[in-house]
């Protein structure tokens, strides 16, 4: 039996500042794989599907070159014109303040409108701040507003999204509150993360790729530091992790020199497939 296969895109790999921060040119890095837009991915599916993950600021520019391979001038061959739907992990605004650039998908689907799925009460928050988006259209400028459709997902529960099997469950960001983790597939996505509670452990066995967050060395209150990420990596045993919401005092090459083997860091437009295929004991 042949397994359908997806491909994730690593977007932007960096945190809410944007990195490298500019004002402070002792900071400042050179190499490419340093410069991080705000964190972010998609899904690419066996038979064209495309699901984000999370709409930060620079979700134009994510949209327009994926996988930061595009040199201009000339039209950018691989740029993403579809949207079947937006996986939500929090309200924070590096992680959905492009939610208004959603209205150019639906202006290249003709009109059709994009799911978003996530917690119950992070979706009406975001209503909160984006009404516009969710049907309350301004009279003035309605034709140019997003068409976005709430869809709350219910922790620990396998909803499919896209024909792809989608499992959320709620994760600590220390202070900061609830994020949402998800499970599709094989994979696992885990962004803005201090905690990983058992609940959602439980659900992490068995994966193919599981992309991580790790925002420095040094402790921080509502990130996972280099030691506590490598700790969750041993409890999961992931065949293949990738960090991302990397900080600016991450410099990819020192970093990725002494990362343990099936440890990656991540970069803009880092790419990989994973299996659609869930774990028996998540499949009933």
């Amino acid at each position: 039996m042949v397994v359908p296969h997806w491909e994730i895109v690593i977007t932007g790999c960096g945190t809410s500042h944007g990195n490298p921060p500019w004002g402070y040119p002792e900071l400042w890095s050179d190499d490419p794989r340093d410069l991080r837009r705000r964190s972010g991915a998609l899904l690419k599916g066996p038979d064209g599907q495309v699901l984000l993950i999370d709409a930060g600021p620079d979700l134009m520019h994510q949209m327009r070159d994926p996988y930061r391979d595009w040199t201009g001038p000339g039209y950018p061959a691989r740029c993403i014109t579809r949207c079947d739907g937006l996986l939500l992990t929090h309200v924070h605004a590096d992680h959905s303040h492009g939610l208004n650039d959603l209205r150019h998908f639906n202006r290249l689907m003709n009109g059709a409108s994009i799911p978003i799925y996530g917690e119950a009460a992070h979706l009406e928050y975001l209503i909160g701040m984006f009404p516009y988006c969710f049907g309350d259209r301004d009279a003035i400028y309605h034709i140019g507003s997003p068409s976005l459709v709430p869809r709350p997902l219910h922790d620990g529960v396998v909803t499919l999204v896209a024909n792809l099997p989608v499992v959320p469950f709620a994760m600590s960001h220390g202070l900061a509150g609830r994020t949402t983790g998800f499970r599709c597939g094989a994979m696992a996505y885990l962004t803005d993360l201090k905690e990983l509670p058992p609940t959602a452990q439980a659900l992490l066995g068995g994966l193919d790729l599981l992309v991580l967050d790790m925002l420095r060395d040094a402790p921080h209150p509502t990130h996972l530091c280099l030691s506590e990420a490598l700790a969750i990596i041993a409890r999961l045993a992931p065949r293949r992790t990738v960090l991302t919401h990397l900080g600016h005092e991450v410099r990819w090459e020192e970093l990725s020199a002494r990362l343990p083997p099936g440890v990656e860091a991540a970069c803009d437009g880092w790419h990989a497939t994973f299996s659609d295929h869930l774990s028996p004991h998540l499949q009933a």
